[in-house]
């Protein structure tokens, strides 16, 4: 399982975690966090795998992260 960009922006705020925390999870700068979700980069399948592991991510969480944050997202 690999992430997107979208998703990784997502499951952030989800957890609310700020760009910087993810690129500290990650081992990567928090620039590269910004481009990533703003789809100017893509996610690295090394990336991807840190930040599974460190949130203990599954297919089927990853999932349900998802539905949850369409079914609550504010619409600014």
């Amino acid at each position: 399982m690999e992430l997107t960009g979208d998703q990784v922006l997502k499951i952030r705020r989800i957890y609310r975690l700020s760009q910087k925390d993810v690129a500290d999870l990650t081992g990567v700068s928090e620039a590269f966090i910004c481009m990533i979700e703003n789809g100017k980069r893509k996610i690295t399948p090394k990336v991807s795998r840190r930040l599974i592991n460190k949130l203990s991510l599954n297919p089927e969480k990853v999932i349900s992260l998802l539905e949850f944050y369409a079914q609550t997202e504010v619409v600014k």
